[in-house]
């Protein structure tokens, strides 16, 4: 959290300190993601890690060098969830991971087009914090004898021969295992529309490709694990000079 809030200062300090405030602006913006867990299950059979809908929320700041260039932070939170899928026996055992992270990507907008429909391109990095999670799936209970079907015969499933159990709660953190911060890179593409010289609408497809292992090294021939985010985002920026002048006539 102390590193999301340095790092929002620092980019809003540099912002604010740039010449020509006439192109310094402002906005919101929302969106839904898809995210994926990257890693490799040779190690776990009968697993699959499935992707999972999320949701996003920011505010652009950014500073218009030229009509082409842009520069833009983007303090989000974001929700970056996935599904961990058992099959063969193990079907109907699962875990569906929610996490929350406060993120800041910071990119270059390249635009193009006529005055007032324009396309653009976004490319940059972000650094982002881990800052909650919740687990909630179904597991065979087979350590409670009583809860176990005995009666069932030959099951099709590990939940024919052992009654599963449900859960659903608060993720704990292990510091010696789960690596709470995360570094990565953004490719985004979309369309532009500014009215009245003030105000810009935007409609983006986003990519977050994380580049830090969501777990720390913490033993021998560990896979990796990497989010990948894909996100469609509306939103709306303000000019800040031009909103200034409207208040001063």
């Amino acid at each position: 959290m102390r590193v999301m809030t340095i790092c929002c200062a620092a980019t809003f300090l540099m912002l604010c300190s740039l010449q020509g405030h006439s192109q310094f602006f402002v906005g919101a913006e929302g969106g839904l993601n898809m995210n994926y867990l990257t890693t490799s299950n040779a190690s776990e059979p009968f697993t699959n890690y499935v992707g999972m809908r999320g949701w996003n929320i920011g505010v652009p700041i950014g500073y218009q060098f030229f009509d082409w260039l842009a520069v833009e932070a983007t303090p989000t939170y974001i929700k970056k969830n996935y599904d961990i899928v058992r099959t063969g026996f193990l079907t109907g055992v699962y875990q569906k991971n929610y996490n929350t992270y406060l993120q800041l990507p910071v990119n270059f907008r390249f635009s193009f087009g006529g005055e007032a429909l324009r396309g653009f391109v976004d490319l940059g990095g972000y650094a982002a914090y881990w800052q909650s999670g919740r687990i909630k799936g179904t597991e065979a209970n087979i350590l409670n004898e009583v809860d176990t079907a005995y009666e069932t015969v030959n099951p099709t499933s590990i939940l024919g021969e052992n009654n599963g159990y449900s859960y659903n709660q608060k993720y704990t953190f292990d510091n010696a295992k789960d690596r709470r911060l995360e570094f990565g890179l953004i490719a985004g593409a979309g369309v532009s529309y500014e009215f009245l010289e003030t105000y810009t609408v935007y409609l983006e497809g986003r990519y977050y490709r994380a580049m830090t292992d969501q777990q720390k090294n913490y033993e021998t021939s560990q896979a990796p694990r990497y989010n990948d985010n894909f996100g469609l985002v509306l939103g709306c920026t303000v000019k800040i000079k031009q909103i200034i002048s409207l208040f001063k006539k």
